[in-house]
Parts: structure tokens; sequence; C-alpha cells
């Protein structure tokens, strides 16, 4: 993998966990916004608002780490890959 890839691959990972960690905040601050109203010391913030950017929030560092994750391994893998056939003369 060059690095146009790994940084699309990390980026492409770290929005869609934005987009699923948002949604869960988003839908988790509908059915119990008395439970993000006790977390929050100010009152002027929406407790929904509050819920959605942190699961976004979140997401993104959860996703983005799960697609460094995939690539090291990935990148494990190869290197395997290309020491076996070194080392068994395969093409």
């Amino acid at each position: 993998m060059n690095w146009k890839q790994i940084f699309a691959a990390v980026t492409g990972s770290a929005l869609a966990g934005m987009v699923l960690g948002g949604l869960f905040g988003y839908f988790s601050g509908k059915l119990t916004p008395d439970f993000f109203a006790r977390l929050i010391p100010w009152r002027d913030v929406e407790p929904i608002g509050l819920a959605t950017f942190f699961g976004a929030t979140v997401g993104i560092v959860l996703g983005g780490a799960l697609g460094c994750f995939g690539i090291i391994i990935q990148t494990i893998v190869q290197m395997r890959r290309e020491k076996e056939q070194k080392v068994t003369g395969a093409t």
C-alpha cells in the first residue's frame, strides 16, 4: 500500500466511525434524554445535541484507530507472504 491508500483507508474508517457514532449518540439522546441531562453540568445545552457530538467524536477516534489497526495487520500479513515467497522461491 502506498501512502495515499493508507490515508484514504484511515480517513474513510474515521468518517464511517463518525457517522455511526453520531447516529448512536443521536438515537441514544432521543431515547433517554434524562440520562444525558444529568451528565451535563450546564443547562443551556440540549442533551440530544451533546450526545450526538460525543458519539461522533468518539466514533472518529475509534474508527481511525480501527483503520490503523487494519493497516498494521495487512502490513504484517504482506511481510510474512513476501518472506515466505523469498524462502520457498515461489513467485
